[in-house]
C-alpha cells in the first residue's frame, strides 16, 4: 500500500498528452521502427507498410495537412533507404517498384486520411456551432427520447424551471408538469407510438409548466419529431409568458377602463347637452317675454343688456351642440361615414354650409373631380377649417385656395388663407378644446372647430398640421390615408 492510501490522499490521475501530441510521438516512433526495418529488409516492403501506418497517425493529429507532412516524410525516408541501405541480392526492378509503390501508397492514404479529418473536424465545429446555439438560446430547448426521458436541456430552461440539466437530464419530462398533464404524458406518447395521431407535434400551444419551487406557470410549447438513425427523437421549444400573460391582463384591464370611462364621457356630454339646454330655453324666452312685457319702460341699457343675454344663450347652445358632436366622433352609427361621393360635388356640398361674404373668395383644386372621397368626416373638416379663414379675417375679405396632391399613399389637403396669421407658440394651442386666440366678443366660435378636425383626422388615422405666422396668412396640412377613399375608376 502506498503512502498516498495509507493517508487517504488521493493519487493524481496520470497525465496524458494531448491527442495531437500523442499523434506525433507515435508518429516519430513508427518512422523509427520504419528506418530500421528498411536496414533489415531492402527490399522495402515492411518499412512501407510501417510508413503507411505513419500516415494513419495522422487521423489523431489537429490538422488535416499532417498527412500529407507524414507522406512526404514516409517518401523520404524510403527513398533514401534505397540509397543507403546495402542491396542484396533480389532484382533491381523489384525494389524500386516496391519503394515506387510504398510512396503511391502512401499518397494515396495521405489523401484519404485528409478528406477524412476535413469532414470530421467539419462535423465537429457544426456540432459545437449547434450545441452552443441551443445551449444560449433564449428559449428553453428540451430533447426527449420515444419513451419521453429527457436527453438535452439547456440553459435557458434552467433559468425557466428551476432545475440544473445535471438534475432534469434522464428523468421523464412529466416531472415539469403539473397534474392533469403529468398523470396522462405517457398516455399521450403511448397512444402516438401506436396510431400516429398527433395532439400537439408539430404545432404549438399554450400549457402549464411546474418550477422546481412547485409553482406553476403558463408556458408556450412547441414539439417537433425527430429521427435521428432509426430513433425517433422529440425536441421542445419552451417560453415562460408569465410576463406576457400578465401584461395581457393588465391591458385588457385598461381598456376596459378607458372603454368604461368613454362610454361615461360620451353619456355625460349627451345628459349635459339636453339637460342644459332646457333652463337655456327658459333664459331665452324669459328675456324676450320681459323685453316684450316692459317695452314702455325699458331703457336703452336694459335692452342691450337684455340682448346680451340672448346672445351668450346662443353661444351657450352652439357649444353643447359641438361637445355633443365631439364625444360622438368615431361612432359607426352614422351612414355618410361609409357614403363615397365625388371629390368635386363633395367640395359643393362643403360651399353650401359657408355663410360666404360678398368679398371672399374661394377656389377648389379641379383635381377633386378626379378622385372619391366618404362624405363624413371631411365634410366636416373642410367646413370648419374654411369657416375659421372667413371667421378671423380682419378685413371682412380675402382668398381661401383648397388643394390636394398624392404622397406616399396619403391624400395631403391643404386649405390656405392669406388672413392675419397666427404666432409660432400658439401652433399647438389652437387644436386643444374650447381654445380661441380671440375674444369670443370679437370672433364668435365655441374653441371647438379644430379640435374637432384634429379628432376626426386621428380616428382616421391621419395627421393635421398648420404652417403660419403674424400676418403671413395661415396653410392647414391634412393628412388622409388613402385606404379611406377610393380613386375614381382604379383602387
Amino acid at each position: 500500500m502506498t503512502y498516498a492510501r495509507q493517508t487517504g490522499i488521493r493519487q493524481p490521475a496520470p497525465r496524458l498528452l494531448p491527442e495531437g501530441q500523442r499523434a506525433q510521438a507515435a508518429a516519430a516512433a513508427m518512422i523509427a521502427a520504419g528506418f530500421l526495418f528498411d536496414y533489415l529488409t531492402p527490399l522495402g516492403v515492411a518499412a512501407g507498410l510501417i510508413y503507411t501506418g505513419v500516415v494513419l497517425c495522422a487521423i489523431w493529429a489537429e490538422t488535416p495537412a499532417t498527412a500529407y507532412t507524414y507522406a512526404a516524410v514516409g517518401s523520404a525516408l524510403s527513398v533514401l533507404g534505397y540509397f543507403l541501405v546495402p542491396h542484396t541480392a533480389a532484382n533491381h526492378w523489384i525494389i524500386l517498384t516496391n519503394r515506387g509503390l510504398t510512396v503511391l501508397a502512401l499518397w494515396g492514404f495521405a489523401f484519404i486520411v485528409c478528406r477524412h479529418k476535413t469532414i470530421q473536424l467539419s462535423l465537429q465545429r457544426k456540432q459545437n456551432e449547434l450545441a452552443a446555439i441551443q445551449e444560449n438560446t433564449v428559449d428553453g430547448m428540451i430533447t426527449i427520447d420515444a419513451g419521453g426521458n429527457i436527453l438535452s436541456y439547456n440553459r435557458a430552461c434552467t433559468h425557466i424551471f428551476g432545475y440544473s440539466a445535471e438534475e432534469a437530464t434522464g428523468r421523464n419530462v412529466k416531472f415539469l408538469m403539473p397534474d392533469p398533464d403529468r398523470s396522462a404524458h405517457d398516455g399521450y406518447l403511448r397512444n402516438y407510438h401506436e396510431t400516429g395521431r398527433k395532439n400537439i407535434i408539430g404545432t404549438g400551444r399554450e400549457v402549464r409548466g411546474l418550477r422546481k419551487d412547485g409553482s406553476t406557470f403558463p408556458l408556450q410549447l412547441s414539439v417537433s419529431e425527430v429521427h435521428v438513425g432509426g430513433h425517433i427523437l422529440f425536441s421542445g421549444i419552451v417560453r415562460d409568458i408569465s410576463e406576457q400573460k400578465r401584461a395581457e391582463a393588465e391591458r385588457e384591464q385598461f381598456i376596459e377602463e378607458l372603454s368604461r370611462s368613454n362610454r361615461d364621457l360620451d353619456d355625460f356630454a349627451y345628459v349635459a347637452s339636453h339637460d342644459l339646454r332646457a333652463p337655456l330655453r327658459v333664459i331665452d324666452n324669459a328675456s324676450t317675454w320681459l323685453e316684450e312685457d316692459l317695452a314702455d319702460v325699458l331703457d336703452e341699457d336694459s335692452r342691450e343688456n337684455l340682448q346680451l343675454l340672448r346672445s351668450r344663450v346662443t353661444r351657450m347652445d352652439r357649444l353643447l351642440d359641438d361637445l355633443l358632436e365631439y364625444s360622438r366622433i368615431g361612432r359607426a352609427d352614422d351612414h355618410r361615414y361609409q357614403q363615397l361621393m365625388p371629390g368635386d360635388a363633395l367640395m359643393q356640398e362643403v360651399l353650401m354650409l359657408i355663410d360666404l361674404p360678398e368679398g371672399f373668395t374661394i377656389r377648389i383644386d379641379p383635381a377633386f373631380k378626379n378622385i372619391q372621397l366618404v362624405n363624413m368626416p371631411l365634410k366636416q373638416i373642410f367646413a370648419n377649417l374654411i369657416s375659421n379663414a372667413i371667421k378671423h379675417s380682419e378685413t371682412g375679405t380675402g382668398n381661401v385656395d383648397v388643394t390636394l396632391r398624392d404622397q406616399d399613399g396619403n391624400w395631403v389637403f391643404q386649405v390656405a388663407d392669406d388672413g392675419p396669421g397666427i404666432a409660432p407658440e400658439y401652433h399647438e394651442k389652437i387644436f386643444k378644446m374650447f381654445q380661441t386666440l380671440k375674444s369670443r366678443d370679437q370672433v364668435e366660435g365655441s374653441g371647438m372647430g379644430l379640435a374637432i378636425v384634429q379628432k376626426h383626422v386621428q380616428r382616421a388615422g391621419g395627421s393635421v398640421s398648420v404652417r403660419s405666422a403674424e400676418g403671413k396668412g395661415c396653410e392647414f396640412s391634412v393628412t388622409w390615408p388613402k385606404h379611406r377613399t377610393t380613386v375614381k375608376g382604379g383602387n
